[in-house]
């Protein structure tokens, strides 16, 4: 198990390899990720995986595509596209403001 903490929200909940973090999201709406597309098109669900990296899986080209729009900055990620590839004590991701 990981626990994933959700930054600014603070909201934390513990969970496994396999998951993917936009039904984790929809799960628990405390963590706070706006959404639009649900499908890497929008960029609306942009984190910085702030601890766990080497935790998630890698970055499609649609999810490089649609980061590379928005300067594609280390670490950011779109939540929509992420799935734990594997345990590690903890993953902080921090929204990044749509603005």
């Amino acid at each position: 198990m990981t626990k994933l903490r959700f930054e600014p929200s603070g909201y934390e909940v513990e969970i496994s390899t396999g998951s993917r973090l936009v039904d984790v999201t929809d799960e628990h709406p405390r963590a706070d990720v706006p959404y639009s597309c649900r499908s890497a098109s929008c960029g609306s669900c942009r984190v910085k995986v702030v601890e766990g990296a080497e935790g998630l899986s890698e970055a499609d080209e649609d999810e490089i595509d649609v980061l590379d729009i928005f300067g594609n900055e280390d670490g950011v990620r779109l939540c929509c596209q992420i799935t734990m590839v594997k345990d590690v004590p903890r993953l902080v991701l921090e929204v990044v403001d749509p603005d």
